[in-house]
């Protein structure tokens, strides 16, 4: 029993350990990261003050941003690149091994220069991949038994969720819902360990505020529920599409292989400084554009230019396969998509009474749900970053539809597909160092 017991005591105190020193990390991480974004901002209103050369700084300084990002990913660690939530997947499934301790700084600065400088993706890869590797460091310290070590790893990617988002029990149900698919006590304890002590160092480090700020209201409940079920379907294919794009568009660069890996990821982050010049609103993760559209700023026709320009920039961007994130370009699509929808129910039925701003809200749940299929955990964050916990039974609607129409179309979940395209890639080039290894002796 004392066994058990001393056990259970060292897999709690480096969650513990693990998720403080994951607050510091990503509250250092989201710190930088505002920071970079307010001088990109101030460096795209310095362009527009000179005539027909200012275009070319943006789209150079994004350039050289995104290429140093991709050799930083290639040149110490691999394992780094894109979102690695997949990876963490894989580790937690037993098909890889945790990578190198190099995955840390890789993920910080690689994401630091790939997000501020405009590419369309999120904070959250970074976070939770530097959370799984902090969580596996502490653990190597304090956690004899593997399995031990594994969910340690597990509860510091969760962490790294719940500080990019402040989002402690999103985190938490991350981990449950997604990495594990499990729910047992000592994982329990593990996620709840990291989870707190992350997001109080984080709140610490950089206060405590939703995400986005939403006016409280009351939803109506009736047959206003077959609406966001319509929503929900609707986002279903949309879920569908973009995963397909994205998937699309990391075969392509592949194809290229005759270029350059850095010249690749290059040409891709010039052309999201091209775009940052023209309309600096549209790059970026997107937290400002989806703050303007859930305070209803946006009108239909913006909210339809933002969904089409946003829906090709983030598959776009995540070709380049620097670290970077899928959940905040996903929130801002279907927090567009809700808002549009739902201005155009106000417009035919008006009678519903329902604020544009709540299907803008439902929206970001139900194309989370498409895409990553882990409706629970797209609730939960909505819920935690809206203050709106008064629109569970619309959320639950439309993600019930977006998870059938997704389904129905056979699109797998976006993380399961990186995963086995990651899988794919590790074999062929474990295949090819086998033959050149063979080759040598002969």
């Amino acid at each position: 029993m004392r066994t058990w017991d001393a056990r259970l005591l060292r897999m709690t105190v480096a969650s513990v350990l693990a998720g403080a020193m994951i607050g510091v990390v990503g509250g250092a991480f989201r710190w930088c990261l505002a920071q970079a974004e307010r001088q990109r901002d101030a460096m795209v209103v310095w362009s527009h003050g000179r005539p027909f050369l200012g275009w070319i700084v943006p789209v150079v300084v994004a350039l050289i941003a995104v290429a140093v990002a991709r050799y930083l990913v290639l040149r110490f660690a691999p394992e780094a690149a894109g979102s690695g939530i997949h990876r963490v997947e894989a580790i937690m499934a037993g098909q890889v091994e945790p990578g190198s301790n190099a995955i840390l700084p890789v993920k910080f600065f690689g994401g630091l220069l790939s997000i501020g400088s405009g590419m369309a993706l999120g904070r959250e890869g970074p976070t939770v991949q530097m959370g799984a590797t902090i969580g596996h460091i502490i653990a190597t310290w304090f956690v004899r038994e593997k399995d031990d070590r594994r969910l340690v790893l597990a509860a510091g990617a969760g962490a790294g969720l719940a500080v990019a988002f402040n989002a402690p029990v999103g985190g938490s149900v991350f981990v449950f819902e997604e990495l594990t698919t499990s729910f047992t006590p000592w994982l329990l304890v593990a996620t709840l360990s990291a989870a707190t002590f992350a997001v109080a160092v984080m709140r610490w480090m950089i206060g405590n505020q939703y995400v986005f700020f939403v006016l409280p209201g009351s939803a109506p409940s009736g047959v206003i529920e077959s609406y966001f079920l319509m929503l929900g379907g609707l986002l279903g294919v949309a879920g569908a599409a973009y995963n397909a794009l994205s998937l699309w568009l990391l075969d392509l660069t592949e194809k290229l292989s005759k270029y350059p890996a850095v010249a690749r990821a290059a040409f891709i982050g010039a052309v999201v400084g091209l775009v940052a010049f023209f309309a600096p609103a549209l790059v970026g993760s997107g937290d400002t554009l989806t703050q303007s559209i859930l305070s209803n700023k946006l009108p239909l026709h913006a909210l339809g230019m933002v969904f089409v320009i946003r829906f090709v920039l983030g598959p776009w961007s995540y070709a380049a396969e620097t670290p970077g994130g899928m959940f905040a370009p996903l929130l801002l699509l279907g927090a567009a998509f809700g808002g549009l929808f739902g201005g155009l129910v106000q417009h035919f039925a008006s009678a519903l009474g329902v604020p544009v701003v709540e299907f803008a809200i439902v929206g970001m749940v139900a194309l989370f749900a498409a895409s990553v299929r882990a409706p629970l955990t797209g609730i939960v964050l909505a819920i935690e970053m809206t203050g709106r916990g008064d629109l569970t039974l619309q959320m639950l609607a439309a993600a019930l539809g977006a998870m059938l129409v997704a389904m129905l179309l056979k699109s797998p979940p976006i993380y399961q597909s990186l995963r086995e395209r990651m899988l794919v890639q590790e074999g062929r080039r474990v295949a090819a160092s086998g033959e050149v290894a063979a080759e040598a002796t002969r």
